[in-house]
């Protein structure tokens, strides 16, 4: 009861301070920055890997590499939490723009920001997301890149494994700039 009453306490004051910081930027443009973390643009993504929502391992390899079908042009990586708003109204951006490049090779994978699989899988059913899914709930992925609770953060990741992107946050425009950061790491 307590633990439960703990983490809605958590979820609460996290929404809040997510909500805060929305309305801070809800009229800003698309903004992205050169390095955050380990990562820098000009460099290889850092490797990392996980069990997506339907238990299959993806690993940055697999999605720029699989086993069946031809390589990958680019590859997106959104960090997001329940908790965030901007979070949640990103994510169907993210899939349009994928989708849509999809069938030129584009791939994308979501991973959420430290939380339990199961509030994941929740999260995912109601919001109908369809990108593989990567509960990171201990953050090693987050950390192994370099990205901390300043969400969303979205990376674009060329065909040889290069950071071409990193969205430090999404703005009014962030569809437009996601299209063209991904387009520009195709080629």
């Amino acid at each position: 009861m307590k633990r439960n009453r703990r983490k809605r306490t958590t979820a609460f004051l996290a929404g809040l301070v997510c909500a805060f910081l929305a309305t801070a930027t809800v009229a800003a443009p698309s903004r992205t920055v050169n390095q955050v973390g380990p990562l820098k643009v000009g460099n290889p993504c850092p490797s990392f890997g996980g069990y997506a929502l339907n238990n299959d391992m993806l690993s940055l390899s697999k999605l720029l590499n699989p086993s069946k079908g031809s390589p990958a042009s680019a590859v997106v990586i959104s960090f997001f939490a329940t908790w965030c708003k901007p979070c949640q109204e990103q994510l169907p951006v993210i899939e349009r723009v994928v989708a849509s490049l999809a069938n030129r090779g584009v791939r994308g994978v979501l991973v959420d920001y430290g939380e339990d699989t199961d509030l994941a899988a929740s999260f995912a059913e109601e919001q109908k997301l369809r990108l593989p899914i990567i509960p990171d709930r201990f953050t090693k992925i987050a950390v192994r890149l370099g990205v901390d609770r300043s969400l969303p953060r979205t990376l674009v990741v060329g065909r040889d494994g290069v950071v071409r992107t990193i969205f430090e946050h999404e703005g009014d425009d962030f569809e437009k700039a996601l299209r063209v950061a991904v387009e520009s790491a195709m080629h």
